[in-house]
Order: C-alpha cells, then structure tokens, then sequence
C-alpha cells in the first residue's frame, strides 16, 4: 500500500481490511468484471456496486489524496469514485499492465503481491475470467469475500 503517497484512502482501505472492525469487506462482492481490464469489488452494503461505506464517520464518502501515481503496472488496486468525484469503500484491480485511461481519474493506492499463500495476481486472474452477465458485467455467481485482513 502507498500510505505515504496517499494517507486517507490507505487508512479507509485498511480499516475496511479489517475484519474485526463493525464494517469491512468481509462478506462485499466483486461486482464487476471487466475482461482485460479490471476486477471491481468492495461496495459495502450494496452489492451491484452502485455505491459503499467508507471508515471514516457516517460511512461518508471523502475526496481522493491525489491522483500521482500512473496505471502502468498489472495488480495496481484504485479506488473507485462516486458520481461526485469522492471515494468510497469501491476498488479495482487493474488486470493488464497499461491503464493510462485511469490516470488523473482514480487513485492508485496499492498493488497486488506475488506472496506464497496469498494467491496474488492468480486470484486476479480467476476472478477476472468467470462468466459475466450483460449490460453490468456481473458475476453470474457471485465472487464473495469470506475473509479479510491485513499481512
């Protein structure tokens, strides 16, 4: 996690990573599955991912950090934006390594690990395959989070 490039919505991210807190992504879905784009998951309460809660007071959502960090790279995590620019508990996963049309759009705040036991980007990839129904690219079965948290 980029926590020294963006505090806030590292914070927001690993509050909700934590299982143990009243709200987190225990039980979210990943609603969207763009193929050869990005997985999208995380819409606490509100499973077609249509909005979130975020950690901080209310469940209101904040303004971005900033918007410094470049989509260049697979694995990337970024925060997913409401209708009115600000950040939720929403997020994607950038599935191919070039994703200059994010840029200045989204904040970058993570990147998937390689990690023995994590499942990494082969997890992204699982995800990033299953069937989808029109128009929303949803899973036909939903892709749950059973457990979260942070290593």
């Amino acid at each position: 996690l980029f926590g020294d490039v963006l505090p806030k919505t590292v914070e927001n991210f690993l509050a909700l990573s934590n299982s143990s807190n009243d709200v987190s992504y225990n039980g979210a879905t990943f609603y969207r599955v763009l193929s050869g784009m990005s997985i999208q998951g995380g819409a606490i309460g509100n499973p077609s991912g249509k909005t979130g809660t975020s950690s901080f007071p209310s469940g209101k959502p904040f303004s971005p950090d900033n918007y410094k960090i470049r989509h260049t790279a697979q694995g990337l995590v970024s925060a997913v934006r409401t209708a009115t620019g600000d950040i939720d508990s929403r997020f994607f996963v950038q599935t191919e390594g070039d994703a200059g049309w994010a840029d200045d759009r989204y904040a970058a705040f993570g990147i998937v690990l390689e990690e023995e036991g994590t499942g990494g980007m082969d997890l992204v990839r699982r995800i990033s395959k299953v069937d989808v129904k029109a128009p929303q690219n949803s899973p036909k079965e939903p892709v749950l989070i059973v457990g979260c948290g942070v290593l």
